[in-house]
């Protein structure tokens, strides 16, 4: 099992980031290898919506770290994205590479992915957990990439008064979810 995980915070030791690293020990206890791309430090260009891809049902063709990364995503069975909130919504430069997963679709709409690759999301913001409007935007973004075939498995949310101690609940979820990944 292949697990492919994107960590969208530009903070070193994010909440978000804290999560995905139980995930990926649940994950990687059950022997799946993991592959971490740290958006922050990649290389991503926004679409210039050259229709290249839908042209010649390829990937991307501009030349930035997002080639690596869907190499891996064409061979991955999982995929883990995690996002900060900014101003109430997903934060803008993970918008911009969800944006670049548009090379996937062909031109009469299939998807080029394999079916069925499960997808996790970890969402942290500064507000307490429950604000309907965030957890809508969470909701839209992941259903963004199911576009594509993958299976939503689950949400992680992480609000300001979130216990990430190695006893908190989401980090005890976290790390089942990692498990039941494989």
């Amino acid at each position: 099992m292949k697990l492919v995980v994107v960590l969208g915070s530009s903070r070193k030791d994010s909440q978000s980031k804290k999560v995905a690293e139980a995930v990926i020990k649940g994950a990687k206890e059950k022997g799946a290898e993991v592959v971490i791309y740290e958006e922050n430090n990649m290389k991503v260009r926004g679409c210039v919506g050259c229709g290249s891809c839908k042209k010649n049902n390829t990937d991307c063709v501009i030349d930035d770290d997002m080639r690596s990364y869907f190499k891996d995503l064409h061979q991955c069975d999982a995929l883990l994205l995690t996002a900060p909130n900014y101003y109430s919504q997903v934060a803008g430069h993970m918008i911009t590479f969800m944006n670049r997963h548009y090379c996937l679709m062909t031109s009469d709409h299939a998807s080029r992915l394999k079916p069925g690759i499960k997808l996790v999301g970890i969402f942290a913001q500064g507000a307490p957990l429950g604000i309907e409007q965030y957890l809508r935007n969470y909701d839209w973004y992941l259903k963004t990439f199911a576009n594509y075939g993958m299976e939503i498995v689950d949400t992680l949310v992480i609000g300001g008064n979130s216990d990430l101690s190695p006893e908190g609940e989401v980090m005890k979820k976290g790390y089942e979810l990692g498990k039941s990944l494989c």
